[in-house]
C-alpha cells in the first residue's frame, strides 16, 4: 500500500457565509462556482484540507465528500485546531452528499485521505476489476477456464488463485472455507452462497451495492448479477481485514510516495526468526554477512531481487540481506523477532515494490 494516509488539517465552516450563499457552502467538483456541486455544508461543521491549502480553493474531505470549496469560508487556524482536538471530531457534523462518490470527477484529485484504509480494501477492488474482464465469457459445467468456460465455483477459484489463495473446487466445500458471515455483511470480494433444502447449489462474488459477478448458467455466461435473497444462505470471508504485512515495527508505514518503483509483482510473503527451528541455526547472521534486524531484514531468492536491493512490502521498507533453501521464486521470508510472531502472522500475499 501506498502512504495515502493524511495527517489531519480541520477546518470548519464559518458563520460569515455571505447573505448570497444562504448559508450553505458548496463543495464543488471544480475549482469554480460553475461546476458541479458534490456536497453542502453548514457553519460549524468539519472537513479536512488535503490540497491546495494556499489556494483561494482548496481541496477538502468531510465525510464520504471529497472536492473544493472557497477558502475564505473555512476557519482553518491554530485556535480551530485545539477547538477540534479538545471537543473530539467525531462531535461535528460533516457534508451532506449531492451525488455518488463514484461520479464525482474530483474524487481522485488526491490519493490521499484522513481515514485509514486497509491492503485488503485495494485487494478487494483490484479482485472485483479483474473478474469483471471476464464477464461475457461462457458458462461450461465443470470449467475452471476465465475464458473459455468455467461453472460457478470453477470462476470463483479461478478469480482467487490469482490473488494466491488456493480454494477447494466445488461449491459446496468452498462453503466451509473462510469465516461465515451474514449475507448482509458482505463487503466485495466475498462469496454468497445459494442453498436449497440443505445443499448448496450456487456460489457468486458479491461486488457490492447488492450486485454480483457470477457464472450464472449455458444461457447467459458469466455476467453481472443481483444477490438472489431468497436462497442466499450464508456468506464467507477470505480476504482478511485485519491483514497487514507483518506484525510490529515491521508494519509500520515508512516509505513515501516518491520511493515506489516498479512493480515487481505479488509475492508469498512469510515469516521466520533466527532460531533453529527456522534457520537450523542461531547465530542471526544472514546469508550477506550482516546481523538480521526487525524491520529491515528478508530473505528472498537472490535470481529474482538480488542482496541488497530495497523493496517495499505493505508501505513499508526492507532489504534484501537472507536466502533460505524454500524460499524460491516469488517469496519472502521477513524476518521478526520471536518464533511466536512468526507463527502468529502465517502465510500472506502482497504486492512488492522496487525503491527507487
Amino acid at each position: 500500500m501506498k502512504q495515502t494516509v493524511a495527517d489531519k488539517e480541520p477546518a470548519l465552516v464559518s458563520d460569515q457565509l455571505d447573505t448570497d450563499k444562504k448559508g450553505i457552502l458548496n463543495i464543488q467538483e471544480e475549482k469554480n462556482a460553475d461546476s458541479r456541486v458534490v456536497g453542502t455544508m453548514t457553519a460549524g461543521e468539519l472537513c479536512y484540507i488535503l490540497a491546495d491549502e494556499d489556494s483561494d480553493w482548496v481541496y477538502v474531505e468531510s465525510g464520504d465528500v471529497r472536492g473544493f470549496a472557497e477558502k475564505k469560508y473555512l476557519k482553518s487556524d491554530a485556535e480551530t485546531k485545539a477547538q477540534v482536538t479538545e471537543r473530539g471530531a467525531d462531535t461535528y457534523s460533516m457534508a451532506e452528499e449531492n451525488m455518488d462518490p463514484e461520479d464525482n470527477k474530483a474524487l481522485y484529485y488526491t490519493l490521499t485521505s484522513t481515514k485509514e484504509g486497509t491492503p485488503s480494501g485495494e485487494i478487494r477492488q483490484s479482485m472485483i476489476e479483474y473478474a469483471s474482464q471476464f464477464v461475457g465469457n461462457p458458462y461450461v459445467w465443470g470449467g475452471n477456464s476465465l475464458t473459455n468456460g468455467a461453472d460457478c465455483s470453477g470462476f470463483v477459484q479461478q478469480i482467487y488463485k490469482a490473488y494466491g489463495y488456493d480454494l477447494p473446487r466445488v461449491a459446496e466445500d468452498q462453503s466451509q472455507y473462510g469465516t461465515k458471515i451474514p449475507v448482509e455483511d458482505a463487503q466485495p470480494g466475498d462469496l454468497i452462497f445459494y442453498a436449497k433444502n440443505g445443499y448448496v447449489y450456487h456460489v457468486v462474488m458479491y461486488a457490492g451495492d447488492g450486485k454480483t459477478i457470477e457464472a450464472a448458467n449455458e444461457d447467459v455466461g458469466i455476467i453481472y448479477g443481483t444477490v438472489y435473497n431468497k436462497d442466499a444462505v450464508w456468506a464467507t470471508r477470505i480476504l482478511d481485514d485485519n491483514y497487514t504485512v507483518a506484525g510490529g515495527e515491521i508494519g509500520e508505514v515508512n516509505a513515501t510516495q516518491e520511493m515506489y518503483g516498479p512493480d515487481l509483482g505479488n509475492f508469498t510473503i512469510t515469516y521466520y526468526c533466527a532460531c533453529e527451528i527456522c534457520c537450523n541455526k542461531a547465530d542471526g547472521i544472514t546469508a550477506t554477512g550482516t546481523p538480521v534486524i526487525e524491520g529491515q531484514t528478508i530473505a528472498v531468492d537472490p535470481s529474482v531481487i538480488p542482496y541488497g536491493t530495497k523493496v517495499i512490502i505493505g508501505g513499508h521498507v526492507f532489504t534484501a540481506e537472507d536466502c533460505g533453501g524454500a524460499i524460491k521464486k516469488n517469496h519472502i521470508d521477513v524476518y521478526v523477532n520471536s518464533h511466536e510472531e512468526a507463527l502468529a502472522l502465517g502465510v500472506t500475499n502482497a504486492e512488492v515494490y522496487l525503491v527507487k
